[in-house]
């Protein structure tokens, strides 16, 4: 009896699915934050991922924020704004200022895609990558109950770009895939490998590095796919769901010049006791992304 419980109990641990196994669930009114390098910035302008999202899940009145910035890193460097009296901003000042955005938007869910900037360091930075990568996943976790680790894509052939280097690239690009997907294993994160679906068609990209529309679309359906969203509601490529994308665009945009404003010093720099009328203009645009939002809603109700 004693030995037939404990293979009982063997078989009901050794069952279990990881969060990789499991379809991703979306609760009413949830919000999403997409958190990465130029990967989840340069989507604000086409908008595909978020449509496959909202097409997916058409009556969850679901909130995205696109808080992408390029060329950051796990350490969040690029997001320092010289906010603290030193001309570049110091290597702590970008965490920070992410951890504070992160705690003010009380995120229900984060697609997080890092990589891609700190495999330019090769072999020697791998350690640092991961490191930093713990770093970053434990604060977010202080903030946010599930979050979803995106791998970085791989360099594409062509654009005039010396063939050894695109396999010199890739070959460390892999290296810090494998380290996002150990990390997000033995964290149990849910991970997306983008870097082998993408490697196998050269068709998806402006530059050999940045994802064009098409691109975007195809890393929709790989995310939609590897998280098992339900079958969208109307085909990606009809009326209708071009104009729910342009009215994502349009919302985003404006999200963008919230959070990004172009006179950033005057508004919140060094410079911003010369023009304090400045730091009044961001919240102003407030309005309209709600005002956005409630067209977004609106189309995705007549479906």
């Amino acid at each position: 009896m004693l030995i037939l419980v404990l293979v009982l109990q063997l078989s009901s641990c050794t069952s279990k699915t990881s969060p990789a196994q499991r379809s991703l669930v979306f609760n009413q009114n949830e919000k999403v934050v997409f958190l990465g390098n130029a990967f989840f910035e340069n989507a604000v302008a086409y908008g595909e991922i978020e449509t496959t999202f909202s097409l997916s899940f058409p009556n969850k009145n679901i909130t995205f924020r696109n808080i992408g910035w390029s060329g950051d890193n796990v350490y969040a460097h690029a997001r320092s704004r010289a906010r603290d009296g030193q001309k570049f901003g110091s290597p702590e000042e970008g965490f920070g200022m992410l951890t504070e955005q992160i705690t003010d938007l009380k995120p229900d869910k984060i697609f997080i895609a890092y990589g891609f900037n700190e495999s330019f360091d090769d072999d020697a930075g791998i350690e640092a990558y991961r490191k930093g990568l713990n770093r970053l996943l434990e604060m977010l976790g202080q903030h946010c109950p599930e979050l979803i680790l995106v791998s970085a894509i791989p360099m594409e052939k062509g654009f005039g770009i010396p063939a050894e280097h695109i396999e010199s690239r890739n070959k460390a690009l892999k290296k810090y895939v494998e380290i996002t997907e150990e990390v997000a294993f033995k964290g149990e994160y849910r991970f997306i490998d983008l870097f082998t679906p993408f490697s196998k068609e050269n068709k998806y990209t402006t530059n050999g590095i940045h994802l064009s529309s098409e691109g975007y679309r195809k890393a929709g359906d790989l995310i939609a796919e590897a998280l098992i969203f339900p079958q969208l509601v109307i085909k990606i490529d009809s009326k209708k769901a071009d104009d729910i994308r342009n009215a994502i665009i349009k919302k985003n945009t404006l999200f963008f010049h919230r959070w990004r404003p172009q006179n950033d010093a005057y508004v919140y720099g060094l410079r911003k006791h010369e023009q304090r009328i400045a730091q009044e203009e961001p919240a102003q645009i407030e309005p309209f992304i709600v005002k956005q939002e409630f067209a977004i809603t609106s189309l995705l109700e007549k479906l």
